[in-house]
Order: structure tokens, then C-alpha cells, then sequence
């Protein structure tokens, strides 16, 4: 499918309507037939139909583009933590809260496992997800702080939080290599790495 297809649609000859899941649609369709590094930010707003200066008021910056809602996915990762129920062991909850984090419609496959090909084998994008990831760490160490009654910045907090994220990225370099791997072995994945965690 071309650039041109993911992002248009509408009505012929009318710019269709700026979002920033359609510059991420475009820009992850870029990255995929040139590159990350030989893909611009002049290219990915010419593809966008829109300016640069336009792209610069959704995102910072070119790395930041290729992580799309991800500010948006991890409030949404505190929501899902802070309504699942108290009695639910905290393994069976990280392991709900890591698969839910990570549940995408079926169409969508190919193109995460893009995304995070990119994200997980780029050096500016790793660089990047410092900032990201600690985040989702923080996310993840809020809960396990208010179930232990204790201080997201105390030991088994952090400690858990770092490990999840260490599954998470775990599951997902061995899912990215594995060729046609569907969502369901993703997930699969994630619910055997939590068995690590106590």
C-alpha cells in the first residue's frame, strides 16, 4: 500500500483532515520503503500534505513520530492499573496490564511489528525511548507502589517496573524476528515473561 493511500482518502482534490495518527501512518509508511535515517522530516510532511511547520505543532521531532500516541497509551496503562480489582495478585495484574498495553486490532500486525523493528534496532530511537520507557516505568512502579503501601521510588517498585519492562522488550525482540508471528504469540510471550516476577 502506498503513502498516498494510507494517507488520503476523502473527498478527490480536498487535503484531507490532519491528525496525528495520519502523519504516523504516513511516516511509518516512509520508514518502511527508505529507512528511518534516509527518511526526512521535509518527506514525511510532503507525504502528509502539510507543512513543516505544521508537523512541528504534533510532534517535536522526527524520532518522536515514529512513537506515535504513546503518551496517550500509557495514561491509558494507569487507567487499566488503577481498575483492576485489589484482590487480583499483582503478577496476574502486571500480566493483564503488559497484554492489554499491547493489544492492537489484527489488521494493525505488520505495521507495529514495523514500528517496533524501528524502535528496537534504531540508535536515535533507542535514545529516545529513555525518555519514553521511563514513563512506562513510572506507570507501572505507581501501582505496585499503592498495592505495597509503599514509595514508587522504593526498591520493589522500581525493581518490578524495570523488570516489566524488561519482559516487555524481551517479548517483542523475539515476536519481531519470529516471521508471521500473530498478536495471540505476542501476548503469549508477555504472560510467560511475567512468571519471573513475584
Amino acid at each position: 500500500m502506498g503513502v498516498a493511500q494510507i494517507a488520503g482518502g476523502g473527498v478527490p482534490g480536498r487535503r484531507p483532515a490532519t491528525s496525528r495518527t495520519s502523519i504516523v501512518s504516513v511516516a511509518l509508511a516512509l520508514f518502511s520503503e527508505h529507512g528511518y535515517e534516509d527518511t526526512s522530516v521535509d518527506q514525511i510532511a510532503a507525504a502528509a500534505r502539510i507543512s513543516r511547520r505544521t508537523l512541528f505543532r504534533y510532534f517535536p521531532g522526527k524520532a518522536a513520530i515514529a512513537w506515535g500516541e504513546f503518551d496517550d497509551q500509557i495514561d491509558g496503562m494507569r487507567r487499566y492499573l488503577a481498575a483492576i480489582p485489589a484482590a487480583t495478585p499483582l503478577r496476574e495484574a502486571l500480566a493483564d496490564a503488559l497484554v492489554a498495553f499491547n493489544t492492537f486490532p489484527d489488521s494493525e500486525t505488520e505495521v507495529h511489528r514495523g514500528r517496533m523493528r524501528l524502535l528496537l534496532s534504531v540508535d536515535e530511537l533507542q535514545a529516545h525511548s529513555t525518555l519514553m520507557y521511563a514513563d512506562w516505568r513510572g506507570a507501572v512502579a505507581e501501582f505496585v507502589a499503592r498495592r505495597r503501601g509503599e514509595s514508587e521510588r522504593d526498591l520493589v517498585p522500581d525493581a518490578v517496573a524495570h523488570a516489566a519492562l524488561g519482559i516487555a522488550l524481551a517479548a517483542y525482540r523475539i515476536w519481531v524476528d519470529e516471521p508471521g508471528a500473530s498478536q495471540a504469540r505476542l501476548h503469549e510471550l508477555l504472560r510467560e515473561g511475567t512468571g519471573i516476577l513475584a
